[in-house]
């Protein structure tokens, strides 16, 4: 892995809404799997920006343009706006972790989908400082071709102390909602996900929820987590897992808090 580099993350929101440049060639607001928390995952742990185009007043409005394959890939991505060639291909890496809904079908239509980036470097100068003090204990090169493998020469687990770390954070900082325990709610939330090679998570997704807070909670502790990646012929490689958080009302204490168990 490269060292670190200083340089501070931006705040992406996306405009909701329909943008039509003429009467016969509209386009539409592509819809991320995952929805705008999935696109604000992703920026917020993946992106990455030199020093030169940084600076205390950096603020820019940025419209990408694309179609979509098969799979719900980006491909043919323009980019309308105040865009550097280092600003250009970064947002450009940064569609490779994202799938999209494919709500059209407009084969004579070339760049239907949009999204508007507006970037700025003020609301996530705490959040660079707080990935910062996260440090992969082993040091690999990381694969750059995107692809998502779900075996692997060695398996991502949680970076300090794997499995029994990982339930120790849980068990320390899980709230069972009080919505929970006055409908004596209990159940396993199912969440699917990718370890990325730099340790953090993107591409969540719920395989089962359970109702009154718990899907909620469950994806709030898993935000916060930090894994080893997975290796695979001696490089950190995106790898797709899932694990269960298990709500008991039998684990709750006085201080609204649960055991769980974990597993892949």
């Amino acid at each position: 892995m490269p060292k670190k580099i200083t340089l501070i993350l931006l705040v992406l929101n996306i405009h909701l809404g329909f943008s039509q440049t003429s009467a016969t060639s509209p386009e539409y607001e592509a819809q991320a799997i995952g929805g705008k928390d999935q696109i604000e995952q992703v920026l917020q742990t993946q992106l990455i920006l030199p020093k030169t185009i940084l600076t205390s007043n950096f603020d820019t409005k940025i419209t990408a343009f694309f179609d979509l394959d098969s799979a719900g890939q980006a491909k043919n991505i323009k980019l309308d706006g105040n865009v550097n060639n280092a600003l250009r291909g970064e947002i450009i890496r940064i569609f490779n972790f994202l799938k999209f809904h494919k709500t059209l079908n407009l084969p004579n239509e070339s760049s239907p989908y949009f999204l508007i980036f507006k970037l700025n470097t003020e609301k996530y100068i705490r959040y660079f400082k707080q990935k910062n003090k996260f440090t992969i204990k082993k040091q690999l090169p990381a694969d750059s071709t995107f692809i998502v493998y779900s075996k692997a020469d060695k398996s991502p687990e949680y970076y300090k102390n794997g499995d029994d770390g990982l339930n120790e954070f849980i068990l320390s900082n899980i709230e069972y909602p009080k919505l929970a325990i006055e409908k004596s709610v209990e159940g396993t939330v199912i969440i699917e996900f990718i370890v990325e090679t730099n340790g953090y998570l993107t591409n969540i997704n719920i395989k089962q929820g359970v109702n009154a807070g718990c899907t909620e909670e469950a994806l709030r502790l898993l935000k916060l987590t930090k894994w080893q990646p997975a290796s695979l012929n001696n490089k950190f490689v995106r790898y797709k897992t899932n694990f269960p958080i298990t709500f008991s009302l039998r684990n709750v204490n006085k201080d609204n808090s649960s055991s769980s168990q974990l597993g892949q």
